[in-house]
């Protein structure tokens, strides 16, 4: 019987047409809560970045970065980790030759170099503020969590083969690719929480629908893909439910018979 749930948050959690949490899904919540399940949250945002009513619902803990930050409950962190130093003067000198726009994420903080049409549009879509306009070049190179590149695939491809030897990129809408270290991913960090938290993976499901999901819904013992997800997302679940705006999560639980 699973036991422990993880979400992805934007398109899972929170829909893409209003930018709110489904009164479906808040209700499965509560009822996988009232038995005794372990929920969290597996996003690619930063912490900084979660809206607060997120932590009403009774999270029992909280993956962020793409799994490069775990959190308790309480949003005490017990993992972290930062893109290798060296990547990031690699990519600050390129940058000085072929400018480009990308965000990039500390522990506290969401700043962005340049912004774009691309990144206009990218943060609408997620329904946020663009972030706050600062130069890469003031700030420490050691404590960068995550980035996102505003960039096309190939030039993604150029710039991971040659500039950012020691990360890795994932990829889920056109706009921009998220970039970590390379030992980070989702299913890392549920790896992590299980350890922490003593949960049996084989007792886990998790929700996405994202290329930044893969991971997870490749590693858990069920991974269930939203009705929007793309096709290489919906290739690795087990099974797909319906979008977050057309209560996917309850569907997808009702179909388990977990509520």
């Amino acid at each position: 019987m699973i036991d422990s749930f993880f979400f992805d948050f934007d398109g899972t959690l929170q829909g893409f047409e209003n930018h709110e949490i489904s009164d479906s899904t808040i209700k499965a919540l509560k009822l996988l809560k009232q038995k005794n399940k372990k929920i969290y949250i597996a996003t690619g945002r930063n912490m900084a970045d979660m809206p607060d009513h997120i932590f009403t619902y009774g999270f029992d803990g909280y993956i962020n970065n793409n799994g490069g930050m775990c959190s308790n409950e309480k949003r005490e962190t017990f993992f972290v980790d930062y893109i290798n130093p060296n990547d990031i003067e690699a990519l600050l000198k390129y940058d000085e030759e072929n400018p480009f726009s990308f965000s990039y994420m500390t522990k506290d903080a969401f700043s962005i170099n340049r912004v774009n049409e691309n990144v206009e549009k990218s943060f609408a879509y997620f329904g946020m503020e663009v972030p706050e306009v600062v130069d890469p070049r003031t700030l420490p190179k050691d404590n960068i969590m995550q980035m996102n590149f505003f960039v096309d695939e190939e030039q993604e491809a150029y710039l991971m083969n040659n500039i950012m030897k020691n990360s890795l990129s994932t990829r889920w809408i056109e706009y921009f690719a998220d970039i970590n270290p390379k030992d980070i991913s989702k299913m890392r960090g549920i790896e992590r929480v299980a350890e922490r938290d003593q949960l049996d993976l084989s007792k886990t499901m998790a929700f996405g629908d994202g290329g930044n999901d893969i991971s997870m819904l490749q590693g858990c013992k069920i991974g269930v893909a939203m009705g929007d997800a793309k096709d290489n997302v919906r290739e690795v679940a087990d099974y797909v439910t319906t979008s977050a705006d057309d209560h996917g999560i309850w569907n997808a639980l009702k179909y388990f018979e977990l509520i």
